[in-house]
């Protein structure tokens, strides 16, 4: 069967969308409760009606975005125990990641590692906070692919995208830029040098659990920026 030609430009059109909206939501362009008009969406991407209701059921299940019966779709509004929850299964993951990392990873993707984890420690703290997170997102995408598992990874990256407004708030936190630089030097020393496995798990979980602590810290701003 011909695949119809349409759906084969519209896919890219549908995540160029996805992409700058969750990109806008990151960026408190939209802000935690607000409602997101769907006309108003058409209008500021200059895509049709159709392509903004895929991308925000695209962003629901992402866990950015949620509808409200009668009154449709608002940026997502985490709770106290959501991130607790959230950074309890990240800590888990993460740390299998670091362990798979050690043991499956190529001598290829461990001196990338090693490269990126000097990058990062050189210039993390200077970057605005956008560039940091496409910093960290290039690590732990090498990360990812040296542990090769692809289950964990799709849990992952669902979990990174709930709590993407945090991760961008909390890397802003005064002296957080420089312990996470600590944090992942750690890391990529127990994964990528040492290659141990039982090193790498716990630095991993640790990186994790420390976030979660500034994660803490930007759930209260979130709270008074939502009103909730």
């Amino acid at each position: 069967m011909t695949q119809n030609p349409f759906l084969q430009l519209a896919a890219p059109l549908r995540q160029q969308t996805a992409d700058l909206l969750r990109a806008a939501i990151v960026a408190m362009e939209f802000k935690p409760g607000e409602r997101l008009i769907e006309t108003r969406l058409c209008e500021r991407f200059d895509v049709s009606r159709t392509v903004v209701r895929e991308v925000l059921r695209q962003l629901e299940a992402e866990g950015i975005v949620e509808m409200i019966p009668r009154r449709g779709p608002r940026v997502a509004i985490l709770t106290e125990k959501d991130i607790r929850d959230l950074y309890e299964l990240r800590g888990v993951l993460e740390g299998l990641i670091g362990q798979l990392f050690a043991v499956r990873a190529s001598a290829a993707q461990c001196a990338e590692v090693i490269a990126l984890t000097e990058q990062i420690a050189g210039s993390l703290e200077h970057l605005p906070v956008g560039e940091r997170t496409q910093l960290k997102d290039r690590y732990y995408h090498v990360l990812l692919a040296g542990a090769d598992n692809e289950a964990v990874e799709r849990a992952l990256r669902g979990i990174h995208s709930r709590t993407e407004l945090l991760r961008a708030y909390t890397l802003n936190l005064p002296g957080r830029a420089l312990r996470s630089i600590e944090e992942i030097k750690l890391i990529s020393d127990a994964a990528a040098v040492r290659r141990d496995p039982s090193a790498a798990r716990e630095a991993c979980e640790k990186h994790v659990q420390a976030a979660y602590e500034a994660a803490k810290d930007g759930f209260h701003v979130l709270s008074q920026v939502s009103g909730e």
